[in-house]
């Protein structure tokens, strides 16, 4: 019985995946006030960027994926505080990564030790993210690195945030801006250097901050969504009404975490439309 069980979940599965082969998936997972997000390539390529404050992603990628698989092919750490990485060491702990992308900057902090040696610990290639990279999830998916735009190995910024890896997720001609906490600092930057920024989704900076999403960076986005992950009655009172403003001021759909719970998308290629 056990045997037909598993056969059964592998053929409705496969079915699935059939039916939905053409699409890019991509979701903003609720894991309190923290980031995690989770992208699925149509040929099965998984990535994981940042885990959240705690082991709840956990039980998220058990939704996500299915129960037999163990494997991540790319892991993103955006930056190392504790409700960026606290996921993520766990889920080292328990799943395959093929490969992760960092900042390599200097943290002192237990969680970011704790990271460093499990990837040691199991050989996981690091690459040591800059502006241009690309990691190709499918011959027409791509993650471009946007920043850092020099290197922060071993150096210990004064803000960690400016050691910020913000991608961009691009599948023809559909693409999402992935900012992690981006602050002000690197949004001017970012404009500055010319970099493509269109994109129909915002995952938007540092929780809701005031101290991200300045209307010139979302003017040169134009996203149709903007979403916020932010945990429920937080003590930092993200998001911030300022940016809330800005983003209405722009008529753009906002998804908030603490809200509406985990927020998925889908891509074809020529735009990514929201999950019902």
């Amino acid at each position: 019985m056990a045997l037909l069980a598993i056969i059964t979940g592998v053929v409705w599965y496969a079915v699935f995946t059939l039916e939905n082969g053409r699409d890019l998936r991509m979701v903003v997972f609720d894991v309190g006030q923290g980031d995690s997000i989770f992208i699925e390539a149509p040929n099965g390529n998984q990535v994981l960027i940042d885990g959240g404050p705690s082991n709840a992603v956990l039980g998220k990628l058990g939704g996500a994926m299915p129960f037999w698989d163990r494997s991540i092919d790319l892991m993103v750490l955006t930056h190392p505080h504790a409700d960026h990485i606290m996921g993520l060491v766990e889920v080292l702990k328990r799943y395959d990564v093929g490969m992760v992308i960092e900042s390599g900057v200097n943290y002192s902090t237990a969680e970011y030790r704790a990271w460093r040696t499990l990837l040691e610990q199991k050989h996981i290639p690091i690459m040591i993210a800059r502006a241009g990279q690309k990691a190709h999830l499918a011959s027409d998916i791509k993650l471009t690195i946007l920043t850092p735009f020099e290197s922060f190995v071993e150096k210990s910024p004064s803000n960690v945030h400016d050691a910020m890896v913000v991608s961009k997720l691009v599948y023809a001609s559909s693409s999402a801006l992935l900012t992690g906490d981006a602050e002000k600092y690197l949004e001017y930057r970012l404009l500055l250097s010319g970099a493509d920024l269109r994109s129909d989704i915002l995952k938007v900076g540092h929780h809701g901050s005031k101290t991200s999403t300045t209307e010139d960076f979302v003017r040169a986005i134009s996203p149709r969504y903007a979403v916020i992950s932010v945990g429920k009655k937080n003590r930092y009172s993200h998001p911030a009404q300022q940016t809330l403003d800005t983003l209405a001021k722009f008529n753009i759909k906002i998804f908030r975490i603490d809200q509406d719970g985990d927020v998925e998308f889908v891509s074809d290629g020529s735009r990514f439309e929201k999950v019902p």
